[in-house]
């Protein structure tokens, strides 16, 4: 008989605990026990307490208990969420409408610049020479420029970054047209809401 009750408060112990979510010390609380009981128990070591076996009883015939009117959801994640879309999509079409275009225009013409550099100075060295050392120090310097405008032109500015940019700014818009077709369907009358059907 002992074993059956030892077995059965176990059992319905962990029922409990996973039916509300409850970590071992959070039951044990709500019973008025220690947690190194309920332990015992769902093991099968040791009984309940009288007392600990009518709370849990309680906790059984709450996990009945017929399903309430749930609360109207808070929609103030989805709200936040969209507006930040919204905005950071409206800075992303800002800087492709008015900051890439002449960033991109002055980029190309450094590069053609700083590739058509090296030769011009070339010619200038055939009448006046630089001194070996002030000529390694001019040529480091001339591939840091070049370097700077191809880096400018590639990461930056030029036709990838801006892919890059739009791709970004169609995936905000995207999720902010999902995240107001959700708010719709959210905030309709109770009536009228369809449940969302998610794309095939």
């Amino acid at each position: 008989m002992i074993r059956r009750l030892t077995a059965a408060a176990g059992s319905l112990l962990a029922d409990m605990r996973t039916h509300f979510g409850l970590s071992q010390p959070e039951l044990a609380a709500l019973l008025g026990v220690q947690r190194t009981l309920v332990a015992q128990v769902e093991t099968g070591v040791r009984l309940l307490l009288p007392a600990a076996w009518n709370r849990l009883r309680a906790l059984q015939a709450a996990s009945r208990a017929p399903a309430v009117a749930l609360p109207a959801p808070d929609l103030h994640l989805l709200r936040a969420r969209l507006a930040q879309c919204q905005a950071q999509a409206l800075r992303m079409q800002l800087r492709l409408t008015y900051e890439l275009p002449p960033r991109a225009a002055a980029a190309r013409a450094r590069l053609g610049a700083a590739t058509a550099l090296p030769a011009a100075l070339a010619t200038a060295e055939a009448e006046d020479a630089l001194p070996p050392r002030t000529r390694e120090d001019q040529l480091a310097q001339l591939t840091l420029l070049l370097n700077g405008a191809r880096a400018e032109w590639d990461e930056r500015s030029g036709p990838v970054p801006a892919a890059l940019l739009r791709a970004r700014c169609a995936g905000l818009l995207a999720e902010a047209d999902a995240l107001a077709t959700e708010l719709a369907a959210l905030e309709a009358p109770a009536d009228e809401a369809q449940p969302a059907t998610r794309p095939k």
